[in-house]
């Protein structure tokens, strides 16, 4: 027992370092998912499928140009396209006014009020998890490589354990 305790505390102490680090760069770029993979082709020539974007939301304002990653809570993935206008209404009963954002993929025909929950037209503040700050190409493609290989992942997570055991 003392044997496999010793053998598994690196690999738990890792893991529990890369949670702390995560959580850290949550709390500094004020976004609970600040690194994103573009998955689709619909920002390009900005972004492209397989790039890694990083965010941060601090600004309380949006303005028109700004690239928004917007996450609904009934959709299972987010949508990382542009703010092409912006409007402001004050919220019924309150003195505060709220903004309002219409997005478009830069590769895109139309708006994305389609794409938007049932019955709402524009994107609230509230439900942007953070504006994109910076990218790097091509280096998402090892994530969605190992989304689509699933059994890739496995033989990495027992190779991985495998070697913090021994080691």
């Amino acid at each position: 027992m003392r044997l496999l305790l010793k053998r598994t505390f690196p690999a738990l102490w890792v893991a529990g370092a890369a949670f702390m680090l995560w959580k850290l760069v949550c709390l500094v770029t004020n976004s609970p998912y600040p690194i994103h993979v573009v998955i689709s082709e619909s920002m390009a020539p900005a972004f492209h499928r397989g790039d890694i974007i990083f965010l941060s939301n601090w600004e309380h304002e949006i303005r028109v140009g700004d690239i928004p990653v917007v996450w609904f809570k009934e959709k299972a993935l987010p949508m990382v396209h542009r703010a092409v206008k912006i409007n402001w209404r004050q919220k019924p009963g309150e003195n505060i006014f709220e903004q309002l954002i219409l997005t478009k993929g830069d590769n895109n025909e139309l708006d994305d009020v389609a794409l938007y929950p049932t019955g709402q037209n524009l994107v609230r503040r509230d439900q942007i998890v953070g504006l994109v700050r910076g990218y790097l190409p091509f280096l998402g493609w090892i994530s969605l490589y190992l989304k689509e290989k699933v059994w890739i992942q496995y033989a990495l997570i027992g190779g991985l354990t495998l070697i913090s055991m021994i080691v």
